[in-house]
């Protein structure tokens, strides 16, 4: 029950957000993507694994370039319920829509992360403490940034059919920098998804879902992006009988 009143909470602090931001006037542009992403993290022992992630981030139905995203780290696993990770992101931003950057751009990431996991009844939540310092390579000059995120998840497997499962998710970007007007600046993004998930026979699980982002803009203007997902996530496992 607590769990599911601070989802309430957080999707209710979200949806407060944008009235906030919607009542400063903001420009707000439009726009669908499709998300097409791969996941994995494969065990090399008992405490340890390795996180491999791409997404390749397109407008439209995958006509042009929004984001190429590569996500690599090295996990501890503490238990089935925690696990920590550190690692690297290699980012690249492509002009796009009714508002694009001025230039493509590359961005070196550097993050840490906690996962908890629990279980109420036949529900699955997953909380996500995420860390991130940010190399923003611009070719007009280059700067750091910081941002904190947070992001829960909670999985319902469907009734006599174990390989299936339905999946919602809230995440929310802070960022962490001297604001001037902290109401409008502190929230920088905003994603709530929801998908239908299904596991094969080997272990692979696919997906597809439609995610809701809201991203607010330090030049005072916010995008509103509706997004196809379409995702595959291959677990591998190299421990040995000796481990």
């Amino acid at each position: 029950m607590k769990q599911i009143l601070w989802v309430g909470l957080t999707a209710l602090v979200a949806s407060s957000a944008w009235g906030q931001q919607d009542s400063t006037n903001r420009e707000v542009a439009d726009h669908q993507h499709t998300w097409f992403m791969a996941f994995g993290n494969h065990r090399l022992n008992e405490s340890l694994a390795l996180h491999t992630e791409y997404q390749f981030r397109r407008t439209g139905l995958g006509q042009d370039w929004q984001q190429s995203l590569l996500r690599v780290g090295l996990d501890w696993v503490r238990d089935d319920q925690h696990t920590a990770t550190a690692g690297y992101g290699w980012i690249r931003s492509y002009p796009y829509g009714e508002q694009p950057i001025g230039e493509a751009f590359d961005e070196h990431r550097i993050w840490q992360q906690l996962i908890t996991k629990s279980v109420t009844g036949s529900f699955k939540w997953m909380h996500r403490y995420r860390l991130e310092q940010r190399f923003m390579d611009r070719p007009s000059g280059a700067s750091w940034q910081h941002r904190a995120r947070y992001f829960v998840q909670i999985t319902w497997p469907v009734p006599n059919h174990p390989a299936w499962s339905l999946s919602a998710y809230e995440e929310a970007f802070l960022g962490l920098r001297e604001l001037t007007n902290p109401v409008q600046n502190l929230l920088q993004q905003n994603r709530l998804s929801v998908a239908l998930n299904h596991k094969l026979a080997n272990g692979t699980a696919l997906q597809l879902g439609y995610l809701e982002q809201a991203l607010w803009k330090g030049d005072g203007r916010a995008e509103r992006n509706r997004t196809l997902l379409v995702g595959i996530r291959h677990n591998l496992d190299f421990r040995t009988e000796e481990d």
